[in-house]
């Protein structure tokens, strides 16, 4: 085995005990007075960059416009939920190595949103929104170690290609490592829970996202949208807005979370000895996540990976401790589906009916 260095996860998981919400980092519980809600609405209604008088921006809020595509607006009144969209949308989305990117500009910035299903929340990047009036959120742990200084902010719209959310409660945190790893400018984390009640196309082969809004029911609204054609189907489990999937290794059900802003898949040392059995080492790398720390890993390839009764072969991964990450969650995480998985063809997920399909390359 040769010794190298290999990029894995912007993401892992964190809550706190009794709290319902999870993502990259936990959330803790502030009080303030009234004169220091006050403070907090006066300093929102700074000027900024505007957006066009089409826009949905109420006066005295703030609005970023992102490369016109993604909108977020701070300040405002709205009350909680989703706004008007276009019950189709597609955005391209570009890589850096393995990571899925929008290109995005905020205010008088630009740069790139790290699409992340690792994540249940957006996360800003604090490194370029230090000037966001946000609160002390304390220390969060990773799959690599510790993350400090990560603060909490409120987002009241963020619209992306005209799909819009409202009153979003986002975290702050640097990310200064990511950007150094890959040579891009990363403004911050997209994750799952913006995209509530959508279905999701993830296309890696064409870098595309699409999203379709359904109706209670979990079918699309749009009834000129093409079927999607489907290999494999296989029901989803959701727990604090993160998705599992439950894959067969070495006749172990195991428990997988999907995570594209994972740059290879990732199976747990502490695995059954039957499990570990179907993994081929191939070397030892270092593990880049969360956390600034490189943790020690083994890179390998799941010979035995069999989801919805079918084998996916050529599965990469990487072999680490993901204790940190089960105690966070409180439950067994036994890996995570990244990039490898993505890329082996159009993955759709339903939010509603929960359920994944997906419909291979044609050389898989």
């Amino acid at each position: 085995m040769r010794s190298g260095k290999e990029t894995i996860a912007c993401g892992s998981w964190f809550t706190v005990p009794g709290s319902r919400f999870t993502s990259h980092f936990s959330l803790f519980t502030f009080y303030f007075s009234p004169a220091i809600l006050l403070a907090f609405l006066i300093l929102l209604s700074c000027p900024a960059f505007p957006l066009n008088s089409s826009s949905a921006c109420k006066p005295g809020a703030i609005c970023y416009v992102i490369n016109g595509t993604i909108t977020i607006t701070t300040g405002g009144s709205s009350e909680p939920g989703l706004a008007a969209d276009p019950d189709e949308i597609t955005i391209p989305l570009k890589r850096a190595g393995h990571l899925m990117m929008m290109e995005a500009r905020i205010d008088n910035e630009t740069g790139n949103f790290i699409f992340d299903t690792g994540s249940s929340k957006l996360v800003l990047n604090s490194t370029y929104f230090r000037k966001y009036v946000s609160m002390e959120s304390g220390e969060r742990g990773g799959i690599t170690g510790g993350v400090a200084g990560v603060r909490q902010t409120k987002v009241s719209r963020i619209q992306i290609s005209g799909y819009s959310c409202t009153n979003v409660l986002a975290d702050m945190a640097d990310l200064g490592h990511i950007e150094n790893r890959r040579g891009v400018k990363i403004l911050g984390l997209l994750g799952f829970s913006l995209l509530k009640n959508m279905e999701i196309i993830i296309d890696v082969r064409h870098n595309e996202l699409h999203l379709y809004r359904l109706d209670r029911s979990g079918n699309r609204i749009t009834k000129n949208s093409s079927e999607f054609k489907t290999d494999l189907s296989q029901k989803l489990q959701m727990y604090q807005d993160i998705l599992f999937v439950s894959p067969k290794i070495g006749g172990k059900i195991l428990s997988f979370c999907l995570d594209t802003g994972a740059e290879s898949n990732v199976i747990s040392s502490a695995s059954p000895k039957k499990v570990m059995n179907t993994v081929s080492i191939t070397r030892r790398s270092g593990l880049v996540g969360s956390g600034r720390p490189s943790a020690d890993a083994l890179y390998g390839n799941l010979n035995d990976f069999d989801l919805g009764g079918q084998q996916i072969s050529q599965m990469q991964t990487i072999i680490t401790n993901l204790d940190n990450m089960s105690a966070a969650f409180g439950l067994t995480v036994d890996g995570m589906l990244g990039y490898d998985f993505f890329a082996k063809g159009q993955i759709c997920i339903n939010l509603v009916k929960l359920e994944m399909k997906i419909c291979f390359n044609k050389s898989e």
